[in-house]
């Protein structure tokens, strides 16, 4: 998928329907509840773990009401939880981000993809040369003890041991074709920092990691190990910070079907899709529950 190219929602769900056989079994309710907003479930739900983009922001501003949705919940005594795919930097700095929009959460309670994968490195041989995929302000060097950057050059691509996705933000056509060669040449171990194929901003669909890992995949290439939603390693963290509460209790939130609604669903939380800020703005919901076998407990129209 080249990178000039602007993926529609409409064909972005579709994607992530052709990819299903990679990514967990749904576990659906009989029938979805409408509601407006978040605050018609808490009588239902005891811990809100909200997705980021489409559900609290989206690209750079805060979704209309999201600010005080969240205080509110707070205020009630519930538990509220960040769970996201973004995985470009450290959870701190998107503790931060959300306090600069006036968003209050401890750094224990924002969860990202990061987390899984840092987890997942901490699993593997120190020795391993690690060429990541990211940015230069990405703080690479607290993945593993032996990481490069990966830019222009086709040898730094060849040299190492295993692949790091993290970011897409200064990825390019030319270096997918890099790392596309380098992989033909000799398979190695790609680990997938941001499982997502796209994220809701202001004017478009950003294309994500894992569009690009997918498409390597089906060229026969690698096989991708992902962290992050809709994957249990990134919910069993999540979990880690919730302390005996029933499952049916816990409510996970997102804006899209194949990670947040399948991942919680496949864990065994109950879900809610918002409708009106993501991926799913300005799609038909009955029609993409036919279309994907993923059903979530509610809908809300926002947050």
């Amino acid at each position: 998928m080249p990178l000039s190219t602007t993926l529609s929602r409409a064909n972005a769900i579709a994607r992530y329907t052709e990819i299903a056989s990679r990514l967990p079994a749904a576990n659906n309710p009989e029938k979805t509840l409408y509601v407006e907003h978040l605050g018609e479930l808490v009588e239902e739900i005891d811990v809100f773990v909200l997705d980021g983009f489409g559900v609290l922001n989206v690209g750079e501003d805060t979704v209309p009401g999201a600010v005080e949705r969240v205080a509110s919940l707070q205020a009630m005594g519930k538990q509220v939880l960040v769970l996201t795919n973004g995985a470009t930097l450290p959870v701190e700095k998107t503790v931060q981000k959300y306090a600069k929009w006036g968003m209050q959460f401890d750094v224990a309670d924002v969860i990202s993809s990061r987390n899984a994968l840092e987890a997942g490195l901490r699993a593997e041989d120190d020795n391993i040369l690690w060429g990541v995929i990211g940015t230069g302000f990405a703080q690479i060097e607290k993945l593993a003890p032996r990481t490069v950057l990966l830019g222009d050059t086709a040898a730094d691509y060849d040299e190492v041991d295993g692949f790091v996705f993290l970011s897409s933000l200064d990825w390019s056509d030319e270096r997918q074709v890099l790392l596309r060669e380098s992989l033909a040449k000799k398979t190695r171990p790609v680990f997938v920092g941001n499982p997502d194929l796209v994220a809701p901003r202001e004017d478009a669909m950003s294309l994500e990691p894992g569009l690009f890992t997918h498409e390597l995949a089906d060229a026969g290439l690698c096989t991708p190990q992902f962290f992050g939603k809709p994957f249990k390693n990134v919910f069993d963290i999540a979990t880690q910070r919730i302390s005996n509460i029933d499952p049916q209790r816990i409510a996970m939130v997102g804006d899209t079907f194949h990670t947040d609604i399948l991942g919680g669903s496949s864990y065994g939380w109950r879900t809610v899709l918002i409708k009106n800020h993501g991926l799913m703005k300005e799609a038909d919901v009955e029609k993409t529950i036919e279309a994907t076998g993923i059903r979530p407990d509610f809908v809300a129209f926002t947050t």
